[in-house]
């Protein structure tokens, strides 16, 4: 009797060597400046969703950047040097928020000097809009880096300019302005918004939080905006969207994004709210995503409270991003951070289950927000402390993207097995771990319990148990391999991987097929084989050492068969 690894996929255990160096590279981390013999987030994640942060240039910027004048002094030197090896993403903190670029003092001088009433009344609905030295140096960065960026936030209940902003001549003592009037208003300050940053860094964002917290707790409006009281109702916020749709597409921003951007959303009648607003500006075809802020406690939401919110969310948008998560540790110093590690793992679970670029689901970008323990919005609730060094919720949520990954291709590899080609014992065997595997993928988690251990020995039990198979000597012998039915393309075992991983593959005719590699761009960047194959089952390991770690295409064509799948390398 043969095992299946030595029959069929002749897979090699590159997945123990691999998560036996990642397991040296956590315990080994360096103790100055920022650990870059850990895995970084950016790849972990590279198949589910971008990975960002949302903070501003003082945390990020190089002590060798081109100095924009205005920018503010770098508060942590190494904070940009975590980010760029971390990330692929990032938002502004406030300095894009309408508080900072509309020039309102720029915009009164325009309207009191102004000579007729013809042009106060043309700079009435034009305000003067600029961005500061550090927002242009955030934007500079990201770009220099090849970041994408998410824009935040154009209109918002506060961190407005103030009631001057909806008052004639720009003068918080002026008549208010009446609905239409404002309306042209909104229309020309988020014009000019678009076309500053077209004109600055054209193509850079992916994003952009039209409308901020507009929905109050309870599921009703937030009546006590100056944007409600100038309007007099909720219609700003359609105004918004469908501006912000028209000016992206005056000037080719259209990979830009729309969202409309909350925090609290995992309580019911919120979700509700922000569902009723937000379902009318999807069908009108203006918003494209919702944003779940996610300032989180260590032991809310529950995972089925996010949940029951992300299925309320999912049919009325195309994609859906948490824009500022952190986790607020309890005050217990004995399992402060071990249930903070805990809480983080169990979102992350979620998140990585609905991924946008796995296929399961919408998320297509998570974001922490702030840097670090001490430069964020909550202190004490980031991946990382005050020196820039890995927590314990940082590892977990390592542990939870790399196992649950590997355990959902173990478990792509099961559905390929048949029963009858097995001894009785070794299939019961895979069966068992099977279904605890399934039971660990399917559960939700809380802060009581660590999802990365359970995913990780789920995965470790179930790779054993396919290791283990042996095939019956009723049914295949040692010299006589059955010829497969049809064209099969595996999944890759491990995935992700570094650097090296098996693909299966079977061909039910001999003749040319050629097995290759390809970029997200199309462009084939390795030939694993090229050449006449007789039927049969074949198992390759591919090197990925040259390739730059990402998400790639393996492609197997033979004859008039193609398939593609994909798989993610980590380095």
């Amino acid at each position: 009797m043969k095992s299946i690894y030595s029959n069929l996929y002749k897979v090699k255990s590159t997945i123990l060597l691999f998560i036996m160096v990642l397991s040296f590279r956590l315990v080994n981390a360096q103790s100055s400046t920022i650990q870059t013999d850990v895995p970084a987030l950016k790849e972990v994640y590279a198949g589910d969703f971008y990975i960002g942060c949302l903070l501003s240039y003082v945390h990020i910027g190089f002590a060798n950047d081109p100095y924009v004048p205005g920018q503010s002094n770098i508060v942590d030197p190494n904070g940009g040097y975590l980010i760029k090896y971390h990330m692929n993403s990032m938002s502004p903190g406030n300095w894009m928020k309408s508080v900072n670029i509309v020039d309102i003092s720029g915009s009164a001088t325009a309207y009191n000097n102004a000579s007729t009433q013809f042009e106060k009344d043309s700079i009435d609905v034009h305000p003067r809009v600029k961005f500061n030295g550090n927002i242009i140096a955030q934007l500079n960065w990201a770009k220099r880096q090849g970041f994408t960026f998410r824009g935040h936030t154009l209109v918002w209940h506060t961190q407005h300019p103030g009631t001057a902003f909806f008052r004639t001549g720009y003068n918080s003592n002026g008549e208010r302005l009446s609905k239409e009037k404002m309306t042209e208003r909104m229309d020309n300050y988020i014009k000019e918004v678009i076309r500053i940053i077209h004109d600055g860094w054209p193509g850079l964002l992916s994003a952009m939080d039209v409308v901020n917290e507009a929905v109050k707790d309870d599921g009703t409006d937030r009546t006590e905006s100056e944007w409600y009281i100038t309007f007099g109702d909720s219609s700003y916020i359609m105004k918004a969207f469908e501006f912000t749709r028209k000016w992206t597409e005056y000037y080719d921003e259209t990979q830009m994004k729309l969202y409309y951007n909350d925090y609290n959303t995992h309580i019911p009648a919120k979700a509700d709210g922000i569902v009723r607003i937000c379902k009318p500006i999807y069908e009108a075809g203006y918003l494209d995503g919702i944003g779940m802020q996610d300032h989180d406690q260590y032991n809310s939401p529950t995972a089925e409270q996010w949940i029951t919110s992300y299925e309320k969310f999912e049919p009325i948008c195309d994609e859906i991003s948490v824009t500022e998560l952190d986790v607020k540790p309890s005050t217990d110093s004995a399992t402060r951070w071990a249930t903070q590690a805990n809480q983080y793992a169990a979102l992350i679970k979620c998140f990585v289950e609905r991924s946008y670029f796995s296929g399961r689901g919408k998320i297509i970008s998570v974001s922490k927000d702030g840097l670090n323990d001490k430069w964020a919005f909550v202190t004490n609730a980031s991946l990382w402390d005050a020196q820039n060094q890995c927590k314990p919720a940082f590892y977990e949520v390592v542990k939870v993207g790399i196992n649950y990954n590997a355990l959902d291709s173990l478990i792509s590899i099961t559905d390929t097995l048949s029963e009858n080609k097995y001894t009785i014992e070794s299939w019961e065997l895979l069966m068992t771990s099977l279904s605890k595997a399934q039971y660990a993928m399917n559960r939700n988690y809380s802060y009581t319990v660590s999802a990365g251990d359970s995913l990780e020995n789920a995965k470790n039990n179930l790779d054993l148990a396919i290791r283990s198979l042996v095939v019956s000597s009723n049914n295949v012998n040692e010299y006589e391999i059955p010829i497969p039915e049809q064209f099969i393309l595996s999944q890759n075992y491990p995935n992700p991987f570094n650097p090296t991983t098996t693909i299966g593959y079977q061909l039910p005719i001999s003749g040319y097929s050629t097995l290759k590699v390809y970029n997200l761009l199309g462009q084939e960047v390795a030939t694993i084989f090229e050449g006449i194959q007789s039927a049969g089952n074949y198992s390759v390991t591919f090197d990925a050492s040259g390739l730059t770690g990402g998400i790639y295409l393996y492609q197997l064509k033979a004859g008039n068969f193609v398939e593609n799948k994909k798989f993610i390398l980590l380095k």
